[in-house]
């Protein structure tokens, strides 16, 4: 019942409405910016409809029986019928610049050229793969970031840890799945990482606003000496904290929801909800995703919402602590601020060449700069396999036991 009367109090707080409101159309304005190729990718659908998603021997025959008709209409679309075209890019090539076909050959053409680059990628991806030299790569992030001793060592010893994970990859073949070509599409990126990232700090603001202000109510609106009188009227304090993980839980749900509905209403993922993660048309730079474990694009999807979702409760349990001390919903937002660019400045400020540097990247405010890499061993300064796990873990641990001890020290302080 108490905690009934702390929700509606956040209930009625109509700059939480109007932030969500907020929030929703700019993340729906960012779903929209992918829907140029939207034509584009449905050669795709097409494809995983007649081949399913797998690459195999035997889709690869059926998949070049098939181009040699595509190649065959290519050459009935061309002008000049004394030429023979192998690929439909070749025929692209020569109408960039006077093109006599219509628009609607235009777009038969196009579609073919898509349909090519699958065909032939198909073809390549395991030499792609043979060649990843990810000892090379852990050199060349060195020499970028200048690390030195310890630090370079590390990273060494990373990547020799990812190339065994790339080998067992390459076993699995999970590599060799269709998926969106997102060396064009980049729909990894919009996904994870643009939508991600706007997710996760915009709901930072929202759980922040919201755990302050419900934990401060009595003290913003004088009713203080009345409601915290008693032993057990104080507390009211923990009856705030189950009202904010709620609060926290409704809005993650509310604004993650109705953005991924209107996302996977625009885009057609159809066929490719088991697709894994590590599939090489995944890729979006030369080093392919590789993700430490074996995940299809649905089990990717719900960790990355259980991540959103406990990252949240992280800031929800560091607002509430700085609540109980500074008793004032501006102060709370502007300290929580400090916090957020001390996580994310301070592993940049010191030398890279011991493994404080990574040490100092277990913290909840830097996990949320690459939502795109969780679970990957992409990220050079994040790329150890329990990277997330343990950033939880302790976190929890830590917020949990300052949580206890600040409520311990709130009902036996002096109120006046």
């Amino acid at each position: 019942m108490i905690i009934k009367q702390e929700l509606l109090k956040i209930i009625r707080m109509p700059i939480i409405w109007g932030l969500i409101v907020f929030f929703l159309g700019l993340n729906i304005l960012i779903t929209m910016n992918n829907t140029d190729f939207k034509e584009d990718m449905a050669v795709l659908s097409n494809l995983v409809d007649d081949y399913g998603h797998e690459i195999n021997e035997e889709t690869l025959v059926k998949i070049e029986n098939d181009y040699e008709k595509v190649v065959a209409s290519v050459n009935g679309l061309a002008e000049d019928k004394n030429k023979t075209y192998d690929h439909p890019s070749e025929l692209l090539e020569d109408y960039k610049v006077q093109n006599p076909l219509t628009e609607e050959e235009m777009r038969k053409l196009w579609n073919h050229h898509y349909f090519e680059v699958y065909y032939r990628t198909s073809k390549d991806i395991d030499g792609i793969y043979e060649n990843i030299n990810l000892a090379g790569i852990a050199d060349t992030v060195i020499r970028m970031y200048g690390m030195e001793a310890g630090a370079a060592e590390t990273v060494r010893t990373q990547f020799q840890k990812l190339d065994e994970r790339l080998d067992e990859l390459m076993d699995n073949g999970e590599h060799k799945h269709l998926f969106f070509n997102n060396m064009l599409y980049e729909m990894h990126e919009l996904l994870f990482e643009k939508l991600g990232r706007a997710f996760l700090f915009e709901l930072m603001i929202l759980v922040v606003l919201i755990t302050a202000a419900v934990t401060n109510y009595e003290f913003e609106n004088r009713t203080a000496s009345i409601s915290y009188t008693t032993i057990s009227g104080r507390n009211l304090v923990l009856k705030k904290l189950g009202a904010s993980a709620i609060a926290t839980s409704a809005v993650t749900l509310v604004v993650v929801g109705g953005t991924f509905t209107a996302y996977f209403l625009t885009y057609d993922y159809t066929g490719l909800w088991n697709v894994p993660i590590s599939a090489y048309f995944n890729a979006e730079t030369p080093l392919p995703y590789i993700s430490w474990w074996n995940l299809t694009f649905l089990e990717y999807m719900g960790f990355f919402v259980l991540f959103i979702l406990i990252s949240q409760y992280l800031f929800m349990g560091l607002s509430y602590i700085l609540s109980i001390y500074l008793k004032n919903t501006y102060l709370v937002f502007f300290a929580f601020l400090i916090l957020v660019g001390s996580g994310i400045l301070l592993p940049g400020k010191v030398p890279l060449t011991t493994d404080l540097v990574f040490y100092l990247h277990y913290n909840p405010f830097t996990l949320i700069l690459n939502p795109h890499e969780w679970l990957m061993g992409n990220g050079p300064f994040t790329i150890y396999k329990h990277y997330e796990a343990v950033t939880f873990g302790i976190w929890a641990v830590l917020l949990a036991l300052i949580s206890i001890t600040s409520i311990h020290y709130f009902k036996r302080q002096q109120l006046h």
